[in-house]
């Protein structure tokens, strides 16, 4: 919704409808998990699985199911051991999953970048379909070396909410969620990046984090011997 630069709302005020919606929400919170399995070879890449669990506590849930865009990111890392030093980063790799509802088709809408886009009726089956084992290809085979020894961490980031979901919020109170990415942010998104934390925190919108390491391994784990 755009204002008259001189009938505009106060961003603080324009910004209470977010503070009063979280407050409303009084469930307490659960927390993210992730899990991580062995690291193998696959085409040429140190690949790990990983799995979140309790991915959506009631808060989020429910902050989805008005309309809340939500975003998922796995991020892995594969580090090499150096004993008397500190261990170094050899190279990572992210995966991300865009959540939202749409309200004018009552379905769920799951965007990964580079996959197909799923579409469900129930913020459980979003859970379900984000439980399923991710695939990440961390590092090449051919960077390792042979005697040292490596893990892989794998870090899970919920983002209930950020300043370019915001902008589509005001699109969807104002009726314009079709249009609002040509429409430009309105009053909400003008307040400084900081208070804008702040506030999203305090309300319980803040994002959810978790972490999980593989155990150690070295080149020759990754090939199993085979029968």
């Amino acid at each position: 919704m755009s204002f008259p630069a001189a009938s505009r709302p106060a961003p603080c005020r324009s910004f209470a409808w977010l503070v009063a919606a979280a407050l409303g929400l009084a469930h307490p919170a659960r927390a993210l998990e992730v899990t991580v399995g062995g690291p193998h070879e696959h085409g040429g890449y140190v690949v790990v699985e990983a799995r979140c669990a309790d991915l959506f506590g009631p808060r989020v849930a429910e902050s989805l199911a008005r309309g809340m865009p939500a975003t998922l990111v796995i991020h892995g890392e594969l580090w090499r051991k150096r004993p008397g030093w500190f261990d170094r980063l050899e190279s990572s790799a992210n995966a991300e999953v865009r959540i939202r509802y749409e309200v004018w088709r009552d379905q769920y809408r799951v965007e990964r970048m580079g996959s197909g886009v799923l579409q469900v009726g129930t913020v459980d089956s979003v859970a379900t379909a984000l439980s399923r084992p991710w695939a990440l290809a961390v590092g090449r085979v051919g960077q390792l070396q042979t005697h040292s020894r490596y893990y892989v961490v794998v870090f899970a980031t919920l983002k209930p909410l950020s300043v370019e979901d915001v902008a589509e919020v005001e699109g969807w109170l104002s009726g314009e969620v079709e249009t609002k990415r040509r429409a430009g942010f309105g009053v909400i998104t003008e307040l400084p990046r900081s208070l804008f934390d702040a506030v999203r925190n305090f309300a319980g919108f803040g994002d959810r984090r978790a972490r999980a390491s593989s155990d150690e391994f070295e080149l020759r784990d990754l090939f199993p011997p085979q029968r």
